[in-house]
């Protein structure tokens, strides 16, 4: 393994001191009723168009959520251009619309049908609206809302991943129906949604939900990266197979993680910090700044933040007399570069770069309790990340595209304890350590075109090419470090991808629309491999090269203003590969025993689902249900001796219902709610692979759930005061196909709260997270020699209370 890696702290550093030199100024309170107040002023660059798409782009750029009756609206919407106060881009987009507006916080802004001539200036001004708003989505590749697109998506906002101290993909699990993330450690989970599950564990094959940084993909084949959610406009979680947008891979779905954009007008400055005491561990602390630099006012503008952030341990191992072994440390930085080009027109430079270490695996052994096992050898894992990406975009009266290209090196190692099988490759059972480092470098080139939504037929077209290379490097050798390899394979796979897609929606009538979509894909994976033990050597050299089309068909009805129902059919898939792992003398293809080659996979999903705005928008909900059949499903899978390997363990399916709602009960309460019940089994056995009819998909539980309440007022002092609350409950599952008993997880309930009190210029906050202190089994795995040699237990963190201040400039 590489060596620990400190730059993130010493970047931390130098950035905080240079990038907050002498940035100053003042945030002032936006009003509650734009109408009689004075409001802030945004840039925009919005095409003439139908007043509805008009105000959905004005929402995208002014950051802001949009509800009401936007559809009410007549007419069409003069172009804007440069900046403009919120009240007078208002004012222009609804003049002669038969609409009015109203804001009930902030951050939102409520669209209403006028029902008689607006009120003369002086008058008593009106009441403010109580509606949910909504935050703009872009995850079909065009501005839109969720609550009014036909498709099974969920989006949180910024200003939510923030009042919740949401910092990562794992603390949105108790938020979002449906959304499962394994809980082996930082940078080293797996996403899972809607109880569609190859496995727990991360292999050869590819992902199956994809991770999208703005525009661009984030991972291959990799777990999730655990990029920090520092200064995020939104997180977007798109269920179920994109094939035909997004490609292989995203059999599950697709979440995109949106960054806030560099402003080109205002100078912006934060910084957090954090600190968290864990019962029976170490303590915890963080530190995150962020700046907005205009370098020429109105057409270049940087925008960085950078953070560091620091986990306690609270795992011991007897056998090496550590406490709190467990503890992490993940430093980062992002940085945006964004100019104006031309009216309409914007090239986006983005930096990331990210570096986690783990001094220690996170699971403890039943046999010994939750929170202690005895292992000889240390467990740690480093987990880096770089991307660089451009993207151009621009839009006007003939539509919209977007350009990007982005390189990716995402490179992660670890160790585990191999003692257990130290005999097996002939150490006599002396204190053995497996050491794995995986790199992915990946270059991706995809460009849009999407017509004018207001034309009776519209659509959009796109070209993908992506080509890089997966480099393994493994070995098996006995402590002390040093000691001659037992066991090594030195892996490189070289992919390449072009695709050509489009998806066409005809409006058959006001009401009715019916959305085509296909894509063409090629391809091409080239496997070198060479394993080395004292009996020699075994080298494998494979291409294969795969093409084939994705397609989809969805038909949408707009009942009523504020319900919507919808039918779809889609499809994914993913490409075949090539085993290489395994003793000298392993035996591919032969009952019991690893393929040498594993199949593409592919999953079709069938689906019914309604979305319901009611109560003047106090009411937003949606449910779905839904039917998959997935064919030759892929699997990462584990020798007795810990070889990793990939096989097609036969076909499944899930069936199932999904609900998402959230409620507005006054201006000061606000509910939500989010439930998953469904059936996933193997259907048809792989005989040659080890399972159980009927089983249910590994790792994803059959019924979860979760419900949520903020409430939030302002003190006569001036801060206003935030309580939130959220339970989640997760079922049992089982981490293998078999559903052995002694791999039996889930069925435990998740408790957090937090506390606030915000001011325009400071935060304040306390999150108090596992208040109960439950020790249930989250997750039954954290090391592959021990999978059938005893039994993994994973606890939750224990109960954490976290104070963080934060102030704005």
């Amino acid at each position: 393994m590489r060596g620990r890696i400190d730059r993130g702290g010493r970047l931390w550093a130098v950035a905080l001191g240079a990038g907050l030199a002498g940035f100053a100024g003042s945030v002032q309170a936006a009003p509650r009723f734009f109408a009689s107040r004075q409001s802030p002023v945004v840039r925009l660059q919005i095409a003439a168009k139908p007043v509805h798409a008009a105000l959905i782009d004005f929402a995208l750029q002014a950051e802001l959520s949009l509800g009401g009756d936007l559809e009410a609206c007549n007419g069409q919407s003069p172009a804007l251009a440069g900046r403009l106060s919120v009240t007078v881009a208002l004012d222009r987009l609804l003049a002669g619309s038969g609409c009015g507006y109203g804001q009930p916080d902030p951050h939102t802004v409520i669209i209403r049908r006028l029902a008689a001539p607006p009120r003369p200036a002086k008058s008593a001004p009106a009441v403010a609206p109580l509606g949910l708003g909504e935050v703009v989505i872009t995850a079909q590749r065009y501005p839109n809302l969720p609550g009014r697109t036909p498709y099974a998506i969920s989006v949180v906002s910024g200003g939510a991943l923030e009042r919740e101290a949401v910092t990562s993909l794992y603390d949105l699990t108790g938020q979002v129906a449906g959304m499962t993330v394994t809980n082996l450690g930082p940078g080293r989970d797996k996403v899972l949604l809607r109880g569609l599950s190859d496995g727990a564990f991360t292999g050869q094959a590819q992902s199956m939900v994809a991770l999208y940084l703005d525009d661009v993909p984030i991972t291959y084949n990799a777990p999730d990266p655990d990029l920090r959610l520092a200064d995020v406009e939104r997180v977007e979680i798109m269920r179920g197979p994109q094939g035909t947008l997004y490609g292989g891979g995203t059999l599950g779905g697709v979440i995109r993680i949106a960054t806030r954009k560099a402003d080109l007008d205002r100078y912006q400055a934060s910084i957090l910090a954090g600190v968290g005491w864990t019962k029976g561990g170490d303590r915890s602390d963080e530190l995150e700044a962020m700046a907005n630099l205009p370098i020429v006012h109105g057409r270049l503008a940087l925008r960085a933040v950078i953070y560091r952030d620091q986990q306690g341990g609270y795992i011991s191992n007897r056998a090496l007399g550590l406490k709190h072994a467990n503890g992490s440390e993940r430093a980062g930085v992002r940085a945006s570069l964004r100019a104006a080009l031309a009216p309409g027109w914007t090239a986006t430079l983005g930096l990331t770069n990210q570096s986690i270490n783990n001094n220690d695996t996170q699971y403890g052994l039943r046999r010994l309790g939750p929170k202690v096992r005895d292992t000889v050898v240390r467990e740690p894992h480093e987990n880096d990340f770089d991307h660089l990406s451009l993207t151009l975009a621009g839009e006007g009266d003939w539509g919209r595209t977007t350009g990007s290209v982005s390189r990716l090196s995402h490179h992660f190692g670890s160790r585990y304890d191999a003692t257990s099988v130290s005999t097996l490759y002939g150490l006599a059972g002396a204190p053995a350590a497996f050491d794995e480092d995986k790199g992915t470098d990946l270059t991706v080139a995809e460009v849009t075109y999407a017509t004018p939504g207001e034309h009776r037929l519209h659509g959009l077209v796109g070209a993908f090419a992506s080509t890089g290379s997966i480099r393994l490097s493994a070995s098996l050798h006995a402590l002390p470090a040093g000691s001659p390899a037992a066991y090594a394979e030195r892996r490189r796979d070289t992919i390449r991808e072009t695709a050509l897609y489009g998806e066409a929606t005809f409006d058959a009538t006001p009401r009715l629309s019916a959305t085509a979509g296909l894509r063409w894909f090629d391809f091409r994976f080239d496997t070198d491999s060479t394993i080395t033990q004292s009996a020699g050597q075994r080298r494998t050299i494979q291409s294969a090269d795969a093409a084939g089309f994705s397609s989809k068909i969805l038909i949408s009805y707009d009942a009523r203003p504020g319900l919507l129902f919808y039918a779809q059919t889609a499809e994914g898939y993913r490409p075949g590969g090539f085993n290489t792992a395994g003793r000298i003398g392993q035996i591919f293809d032969a009952a019991g025993t690893p393929p040498s080659r594993y199949k593409a996979d592919e999953l079709w999903n069938y689906e019914l689902g309604v979305k319901l705005r009611a109560f003047d928008d106090r009411l937003q909900g949606r449910a779905a249900v839904f039917y998959a059949t997935w064919e030759s499903v892929q699997s990462d899978q584990y020798l007795v001796d810990g070889a990793a390997y990939t096989a097609n363990i036969g076909n499944g399916d899930n069936r199932g219902v999904e609900a998402e709602a959230a409620f507005r009960v006054s201006e000061r309460l606000d509910l939500r709610a989010a439930a998953l019940l469904n059936d996933p089994e193997v259907t048809k056995l792989n005989l040659a692979f080890s399972t159980r009819k009927y089983a249910s998909l590994p790792g994803v539980a059959r019924a979860s759930a979760s419900l949520g309440f903020d409430y939030h007022r302002d003190l006569a002092n001036g801060p206003t005061l935030r309580l939130q609350g959220q339970a989640s409950y997760v079922g049992g599952s089982y981490l293998t196909f078999d559903a052995d008993t002694s791999h039996e997880m889930g069925e435990y309930l998740g408790l957090r709260g937090v506390a606030s009190l915000t001011t325009p210029g400071w935060t304040l906050a306390a999150t108090l997270d596992n208040p109960l202190n439950s020790r249930a089994n989250s997750f039954s795995f954290g090391n592959p020699f021990l999978i059938t040699r005893d039994q993994i237990i994973t606890p939750p963190r224990p109960r954490t209370l976290t104070v963080r201040l934060t102030a704005r400039f």
